[in-house]
């Protein structure tokens, strides 16, 4: 019995022996195909040690300045000396002129030792990176507190909501037929009570304000009687910014329209998933309309106005500055309004009579209306478009 006890735990302690053969095996073969976390290659030291500055520079432009970063084709062309004014009609004259004026302008942001990098691939992915992250998480903040900005039930903005099926988000875009959904990019909202009219742009200011505040001072700056004291380093506050810019405004009322339309994601290529809107083109001309007109009387009250709700303090001169038929739409749409302020003068009196509806930026397939009046202006500037940036937003839609 002895004998056979010993040969049975003999064999049993082969059987383990073989078993921990098998898992040592298994276990080299794991290893060996373990994820292994990438290391950076061919990156010099001083971009990896910038890389937390260059992140937190990327969110700031993608605010303040640019919707987008500028294209390849712009970002590769040897700045001219002197440098040019990018907050001034001039940076709009060519598209040869406006990506000078858009990388100038980005350069205007970074400081010297940055500066030095961003010819690298590396930068610009970094940077790129970090627009399309914090304006995503931005928009999530924004999404959780639109009933605020909107008046609206949250539940309506939520992604999965089908917001052409409310009728007053439908009010709010100036949409006709929402079973045939058309966008204009002078959609009601953007107008004080609602009411459009080309001579008081923007006159709606507090939800773009709303949207601006909560972007730098974070959620709990919308709530009444807040007042900035203490707690984590708000967005504001890391950016050093102190009054709007053209850009700033414009991004707020890129992502206003936005947050009514069917889209559930912003487009990192420019052009809405579902919507086909091009926003990357609606944001270029808003822009182009408050360079343009930034000096204008009403456009400085909507500023003092917007610096006053944000910053909470007295408006600021800012001297920093700050498809093919779709596209040709939505020029149209902004000269009309730089010809109605040129024509009729800004004006004050908020009984002004109410303007006919504008043109429609519509989706790919769908008729475009055009008003032949805005055509044979003469007040209204040439068109000015950039061709490489409205090309490559309506390459999207094909």
């Amino acid at each position: 019995e002895f004998l056979q006890a010993l040969r049975t735990a003999q064999l049993q302690l082969d059987a383990e022996k073989t078993c921990n053969r098998e898992l040592e095996g298994k276990n080299a073969v794991l290893e060996a195909n373990k994820p292994k976390r990438l290391k950076k290659k061919n990156i010099p030291e001083e971009l990896a040690a910038y890389e937390v500055e260059i992140k937190m520079l990327a969110k700031k432009y993608s605010v303040m300045v640019e919707m987008y970063f500028p294209t390849t084709e712009a970002i590769s062309q040897p700045m001219p000396l002197p440098l040019p004014a990018f907050n001034t009609a001039d940076c709009y004259a060519s598209p040869l002129a406006e990506g000078e004026c858009l990388v100038a302008e980005l350069d205007s942001i970074l400081p010297d030792h940055i500066k030095r990098v961003r010819p690298s691939n590396h930068f610009q992915d970094v940077f790129a990176s970090a627009m399309q992250t914090g304006r995503s998480d931005i928009i999530h903040k924004l999404r959780n507190n639109a009933d605020n900005i909107f008046g609206l039930p949250k539940s309506h903005f939520v992604t999965t909501c089908e917001r052409l099926k409310v009728p007053v988000v439908v009010e709010m875009l100036g949409m006709k037929d929402a079973s045939k959904p058309t966008y204009t990019i002078w959609f009601p909202f953007l107008f004080k009570d609602m009411r459009v009219n080309m001579r008081k742009p923007f006159s709606n200011w507090k939800p773009l304000s709303q949207i601006l505040k909560m972007a730098l001072w974070g959620q709990t700056s919308l709530a009444d009687g807040y007042v900035r004291c203490g707690g984590p380093i708000t967005n504001g506050q890391r950016w050093r910014v102190s009054a709007v810019t053209p850009g700033c405004i414009a991004w707020a009322a890129t992502l206003l329209m936005f947050l009514l339309s069917p889209d559930s994601e912003f487009p990192g290529n420019g052009t809405g998933t579902v919507s086909k809107i091009m926003y990357r083109s609606v944001f270029r001309e808003y822009k182009r309309l408050l360079v343009i007109k930034w000096a204008d009387p009403h456009i400085q009250v909507i500023v003092a106005e917007m610096n006053k709700f944000v910053f909470r303090g007295p408006g600021k001169d800012n001297k920093s500055g700050t498809s093919a038929n779709m596209a040709e739409d939505l020029t149209a749409q902004i000269n009309a309004a730089l010809a109605a302020m040129d024509a009729a003068g800004l004006t004050d009196d908020d009984n002004a009579e109410e303007d006919p509806p504008q043109p429609v930026l519509s989706a790919p397939g769908s008729p475009l209306t055009s008003d032949e009046n805005f055509a044979d202006d003469p007040c209204i500037p040439n068109s000015t478009v950039s061709e490489h940036t409205l090309s490559e937003a309506t390459a999207t839609t094909s």
